[in-house]
C-alpha cells in the first residue's frame, strides 16, 4: 500500500487534519497566485508513480492531497491509472468539482473506492457544503466508503446511519482517531481520552450492527483502550478491528516518501527509478525503531498484548511527542537510527 499526493491545496480546513506539518500554507486554500506545478503533480511525475507501485507489485492507486479531486487533470490521471489497469481509492472531504464526480461515477464499484471524509453535520459548517456532500455520496453509491474522524470527546455518529441508508454507499464507516502531526499543531486525541472513546464506539458499533453497518478500524487504535468485553461485541458485530501503526508510505508532490503524514518532519526518503516499496518500508521502520520499541504509554513495556505482538503500542506520532519533553532522548533516538 501507498497514498500518492496530487493536490497542495484543499477546499476545507478541518482543525484535525495531519497533514499541516507536510503540506503547510498551500494546504488551507485554493491560492490560484501559485504556480501550478507547485500545488498539482505534473502527469509526467504521476506516470513515474505508477512505475513504483508496479515495481512493488502493488496494484491500487490510492490519490490524496490535500483534496485530490481539485487537481485540473484529476480525470486524466484515473483513465491513467485505469489504462494500467490498477484500482483507483481516492480520499476526499466530497466537495468535488462536476467533471470530477462524473469521472468517479462513471467508473465501475470494483473499481473504484472513493473515502468520503465526513464530520458530524455541526462541525461541517454551512448547511448547503453538508447537502453537496449528501448527494455526491448518493451519486457515488456503492463506490463511496464513509469515513469519519474522531478528534473530540463530544462526538456523534449516528447522523452516519440515515446517511448510509438515504445514498445507499458501502454499509461500512472507516473510523479514524485524529493523531498529532510532530509539531502538535493539529487538534488530535490525547491517549488519556482513548478510553471514553472505546466506550462510544462500542455502543455505536451495537446499533450500526441493527442496520447492517459494520466498522472498519483505520491506524493508531490500540488493544487496551477496549475492555474484553469490548473487544468481544466489536467481533460479534463483525467490526474489522485493527490494531496496526506501520509505514503507509506518502509520496509528496515532489517525490520524497514519508512514514505518513503525521511523521513528515521525522524523515523522508527520495523516490528514485530503483526504490521500491519494500525497501522504503524496511528504512522508515528501522529508523522508528526506538520509538517502535517504547510505545505511547509507560505500560507498553509490560503490556502482554504489545510482548505478543497484537499491538504495536499506538500511533508512532504519539509515541515521539511522548519523548519530546526530553531533548537528549529524543537526539539520541535520532542519532541511533542514521
Amino acid at each position: 500500500m501507498a497514498n500518492l499526493a496530487i493536490s497542495a491545496v484543499c477546499n476545507q480546513d478541518c482543525s484535525y487534519c495531519f497533514t499541516v506539518d507536510h503540506l503547510e500554507a498551500g494546504k488551507r486554500t485554493v491560492d490560484h497566485t501559485l504556480p501550478a506545478d507547485g500545488r498539482f503533480l505534473s502527469v509526467d511525475a504521476f506516470e513515474a508513480r505508477l512505475d513504483f507501485l508496479a515495481r512493488s507489485d502493488v496494484r491500487e492507486v490510492r490519490l490524496l492531497g490535500g483534496e485530490p479531486t481539485l487537481h485540473p487533470r484529476f480525470t486524466e490521471l484515473v483513465d491513467r491509472a485505469r489504462v494500467a489497469k490498477m484500482g483507483v481509492v481516492v480520499f476526499t472531504n466530497g466537495l468535488m468539482p462536476e467533471n470530477a464526480l462524473a469521472c468517479l461515477e462513471a467508473t465501475s464499484a470494483d473499481q473504484c473506492t472513493v473515502m468520503v471524509n465526513v464530520n458530524q453535520p455541526d462541525a461541517m459548517g454551512q448547511s448547503s457544503s453538508h447537502e453537496l456532500r449528501r448527494e455526491t455520496i448518493r451519486r457515488l453509491g456503492r463506490r463511496a466508503l464513509l469515513g469519519f474522524n474522531i478528534y473530540r470527546t463530544d462526538f456523534q455518529m449516528d447522523f452516519l446511519l440515515p446517511l448510509i441508508a438515504e445514498t445507499d454507499c458501502k454499509a461500512v464507516v472507516r473510523l479514524g482517531m485524529a493523531h498529532p502531526c510532530l509539531s502538535g499543531s493539529n487538534q488530535y486525541i490525547h491517549p488519556n481520552q482513548y478510553r471514553a472513546i472505546a466506550i462510544k464506539i462500542v455502543r455505536f458499533a451495537r446499533v450500526a450492527a441493527k442496520v447492517g453497518v459494520k466498522l472498519d478500524f483505520d491506524c493508531g487504535f490500540v488493544r487496551c483502550m477496549f475492555s474484553k468485553e469490548d473487544f468481544d461485541t466489536l467481533q460479534a458485530t463483525g467490526a474489522n478491528v485493527g490494531w496496526r501503526c506501520n509505514p503507509i508510505l506518502d509520496v509528496d508532490l515532489k517525490g520524497d516518501v514519508i512514514h505518513c503524514y503525521p511523521l513528515a518532519r521525522l524523515a523522508r526518503l527520495p523516490l528514485t527509478p530503483e526504490t521500491d516499496a519494500t525497501s522504503l518500508r524496511s528504512a522508515f521502520a528501522e529508523r522508528t525503531r526506538p520509538y517502535r520499541q517504547a510505545g505511547g504509554f509507560k505500560e507498553c513495556s509490560t503490556c502482554p498484548f504489545k510482548a505478543a505482538g497484537e499491538c504495536p503500542g499506538g500511533c508512532l506520532a504519539t509515541t515521539i511527542r511522548r519523548f519530546r519533553h526530553t531533548p537528549f532522548h529524543l537526539k539520541v533516538a535520532r542519532e541511533a537510527v542514521a
